[in-house]
């Protein structure tokens, strides 16, 4: 599926933008619809005992908030022919930053006796290099974009920054073999938001950025991550059995 994703957009830039447009958009909707779906009903089969209860609640909150952003995107772009940036679809989608933060929080809490200081101090020294390159490298830029709209877009890749300290912690410990290659699939996909975003940011500073834009590309990744590791996790639900200590809720909780 996501060489799928790869060939459809890439053919839809060569037609043209407004392919590209309508491409990127029906693809975001085929496949956040069953992610929303998927999260609500893993609401419901877990509840909300213990770190992963609560850690779904702050996950399927987050994927719905931005579901909502995703849809007045595309309405103002599709429907009303406006530009959908900045709209009220950002408030959306930052609003989702620390309700993403939090499940990382309960996800990783279980995990803590593998976490060094050391571990965590290099990671927050990582996030705040990268910070510092972002705002020195939005400073020598020039835009045609207003101010507001260019912090509005550096905010992105700074929330993503900030994303980056429980993302690089999930992926070592997933390379250790600590947490499950299906948890992990949520890190690997917050880490392809953060990717794109900092694309999105440099695209939009010399007014590339198009819906469809390859960058896109990663955006849609990052959706068929979550949707895979939510629909494993409901499968995994089902399945569940003591050998599999990633499956042992009660030990985890």
């Amino acid at each position: 599926m996501l060489a799928v994703v790869v060939f459809a957009i890439m053919a839809a830039n060569y037609f043209g933008e407004e392919y590209a447009v309508f491409t990127s958009s029906f693809l975001n909707l085929a496949i956040t619809i069953p992610l929303v779906v998927v999260s609500a009903i893993l609401l419901v089969k877990d509840g909300i005992k213990g770190n992963f209860g609560k850690a779904w609640i702050f996950f399927a909150s987050f994927i719905f908030l931005w579901f909502i952003a995703e849809q007045i995107w595309m309405i103002t772009e599709l429907v009303y022919h406006d530009d959908p940036f900045p709209s009220a679809a950002d408030f959306f989608w930052l609003i989702g930053y620390p309700i993403y933060f939090v499940f990382t929080f309960f996800y990783l809490r279980p995990f803590k006796s593998s976490i060094s200081i050391k571990l965590t101090v290099s990671v927050i020294s990582l996030t705040i290099t990268a910070a510092g390159f972002l705002a020195y490298y939005s400073s020598l830029q020039q835009s045609n974009l207003s101010v507001f709209d260019t912090l509005l877009s550096l905010s992105y890749p700074v929330a993503d920054t900030v994303s980056l300290a429980p993302i690089i912690i999930g992926l070592i410990l997933f390379f250790r073999g600590r947490v499950s290659f299906l948890w992990s699939c949520l890190l690997f996909g917050m880490l392809c938001f953060v990717i794109a975003d900092y694309g999105f940011f440099f695209f939009s500073l010399d007014e590339s950025y198009h819906t469809g834009h390859p960058v896109d590309i990663l955006y849609l990744w990052a959706y068929l991550f979550f949707l895979s590791g939510s629909y494993n996790y409901v499968r995994m639900f089902e399945k569940r059995n003591h050998e599999n200590r990633f499956n042992d809720q009660d030990n985890l909780r």
